[in-house]
């Protein structure tokens, strides 16, 4: 996750320099559980593809943010689904999207989730380094609708874009580069964590029989 926020220590766009400073110490030092409502309040500021939010104005719910990730994949989330069953949208959406029906099928038949989110987070993370990685991420199109669903007056042609560019698109644009890794990584960690309260919940039964 510090990874990801960070762009692997590079720096961002929309990211202070202090924060950053921040995360890449406690990564060092193997404390980022110390700096979880750090890491937490970042993905949120991510969350808006309006440039005034990226530089830090504003930052909206974790619950909006999902929906938002899962309605950029394609889902149908609705206003009675809780987090849970947002992530499971997620999940399932970019299953499809970026691994294919037979990963989807194997998931939905038990197959390793954490593998699984594993390597679509990689390969976001990999492709979000550069323009040239949108395909992996929405592709030209996607560029155009990020840019254009809030912030209609900045519409560029992709191919187009130079370094005035890049520095809007890396503001404007987080729910590609940005929240979709995020969010497919917290789901990952929301259900090992369900795992072992269940586990240890099933063991506490056994116990008492």
């Amino acid at each position: 996750m510090a990874d990801l926020i960070t762009d692997n220590g590079k720096g961002r766009v929309a990211l202070d320099s202090d924060v950053k400073a921040t995360i890449m110490t406690r990564k060092v030092q193997g404390r980022l559980q110390s700096i979880s409502g750090l890491l937490e309040k970042e993905i949120r500021a991510f969350g808006s593809n309006t440039i005034a939010s990226a530089f830090r104005t504003e930052s909206i719910d974790y619950l909006e943010l999902a929906t938002d990730v899962a309605k950029k994949l394609d889902g149908k989330p609705s206003a009675q689904d809780d987090i849970f069953a947002i992530e499971e949208i997620i999940i399932r959406q970019a299953m499809d999207k970026y691994m294919g029906d037979e990963a989807l099928k194997d998931y939905l038949s038990g197959g390793n989730l954490a593998g699984y989110i594993n390597e679509m987070v990689k390969t976001l993370m990999l492709s979000a380094g550069s323009l040239g990685g949108m395909a992996a991420t929405g592709g030209g199109a996607g560029f155009a609708s990020a840019l254009g669903g809030r912030v209609l007056s900045m519409v560029a042609a992709p191919l187009a874009i130079g370094a005035a560019g890049l520095a809007i698109y890396q503001a404007s644009s987080p729910a590609f580069r940005i929240t979709i890794p995020a969010v497919l990584q917290i789901a990952k960690l929301r259900r090992a964590r369900y795992d072992q309260d269940f586990e240890a919940y099933t063991e506490k039964l056994k116990a008492c029989l």
